[in-house]
This record gives C-alpha cells, structure tokens and sequence, in this order.
C-alpha cells in the first residue's frame, strides 16, 4: 500500500476513536433512534417502534414527545412523556402534562381518567395552561355543563398568545353559549 492511503486510513481511524471518546456510545445511539423513527414514517406497515430514551437528555425526549404529538403518533407521545416524568420528575412543567393528557385524549377517543388526571397536574402546575383549559372546557362541554366551559375557555382564551387556538376559542365558546340559550 501506498503511504497517503495508510495515513487517510489511520486518520479515519483516528476520528472514529476520538469521537467515541468524546461523544461516546450515546451520540450513536441519538443518530439510531431518528433513523429509527424516519423509517418508522416512512413504513406502510403498522408497527410498534421500540423506543430506547436512555442515550436522550430531557430536552431530547420533550421535543421527541411533541413530535410524536404534532405528527399524530400519539403513543409514541405518550411514551415519550411518560419516560420523562419518570425519568425527570423535577424538570416537569405543566406542559408535559397538558400535552400528555391531550395525547391520552386523542388515542384514546375520550376523557379517560389518564386525561382528566393530567388536565388536573397540568393545572394545579399552571392554572392558565391553554391546552389544559382547552381540555377542560370540551370535558365540561360534554358534560353539557356549558357556563364550566365557557369559564374554562375564557381563561384559556385570555392567557393564548396562539391566534389559531384564539379562533378556535372563540368558535366553541358561541357554540357554547348557544346551547346554553336553547
């Protein structure tokens, strides 16, 4: 072999070593799990994707979490959440619980005891949390108990900074007074 190939050679090796000692095992891992989940969208098929958070920092699981959320792969969502309350039990914010909740919600189709469970920590965390107001008032809305609703919705209305979550507000709080009328 020529000597410029061998040095290449030994400075990929070089790099390989040196990552490892500075990044170690995990930053592998990091890069599987989203290879992972890109493959797992990118499936026709239904499966389970086996999550391994352990090599993620809190952050990572947050946002793994709500990406889950906003990509409408709620139990992975609720997966995600869970492991970080269990995992980082001082770190959590009443949007872990308000996303949790909503994630509850939306796989399973109504307001279980997981849901109403995580609207309450949401809220005792953070009483003008908007998504768990939002959650409350639909409860309440179903309930048919419009004027709780229409409280809930009203503080979550006055504490949103989102205006398409404003609208949507404002939609269900006419529908709510509406009923109240009839």
């Amino acid at each position: 072999m020529n000597t410029k190939v061998i040095s290449y050679f030994a400075i990929i090796i070089f790099s390989f070593v040196l990552f490892f000692l500075i990044q170690g095992i995990g930053s592998l891992k990091k890069f599987s799990f989203q290879d992972d989940y890109s493959v797992y969208l990118a499936s026709d098929k239904p499966h389970d994707l086996q999550i391994d958070f352990k090599y993620l920092n809190s952050s990572e699981v947050m946002l793994s979490g709500k990406r889950f959320f906003y990509d409408e792969k709620f139990k992975l969502a609720i997966k995600s959440f869970n492991f970080l309350i269990d995992k980082y039990p001082d770190l959590i914010d009443s949007s872990v619980h308000s996303f949790l909740a909503e994630s509850y919600y939306e796989s399973q189709g109504n307001f279980s005891l997981d849901v109403t469970n995580h609207v309450e920590k949401a809220l005792y965390l953070n009483p003008s949390d908007t998504r768990a107001l939002s959650l409350q008032g639909l409860n309440y809305f179903q309930q048919n108990n419009f004027e709780e609703a229409l409280k809930s919705w009203s503080i979550a209305l006055e504490n949103s900074t989102n205006n398409k979550e404003k609208e949507s507000l404002i939609i269900a709080m006419n529908l709510a007074l509406k009923k109240l009328k009839n």
